[in-house]
């Protein structure tokens, strides 16, 4: 499966109508997410369902970080 551009655009929408296209309030949530999930009852979820729940998560943080970083030095 390969993507586009046009296929990333629900997450673009989202970022942009409940962020206000700020990524980094975006990254934020992610952090909390990540923060949040340490403290859901154990037995919801194996250590290893958990891990990479929480690895998916980050991932996504880094791209997203990646994405800002390299707007920010487009601004300059």
């Amino acid at each position: 499966m390969s993507l586009k551009v046009t296929d990333l655009h629900p997450l673009l929408s989202y970022i942009e109508e409940c962020h206000e296209g700020d990524l980094l309030s975006f990254s934020n949530s992610l952090d909390k997410a990540i923060f949040m999930f340490h403290f859901l009852v154990k037995d919801n979820f194996t250590d290893f369902e958990r891990q990479n729940c929480c690895h998916v998560l980050m991932e996504l943080k880094e791209a997203v970080m990646e994405i800002y970083q390299k707007n920010s030095k487009n601004e300059y």
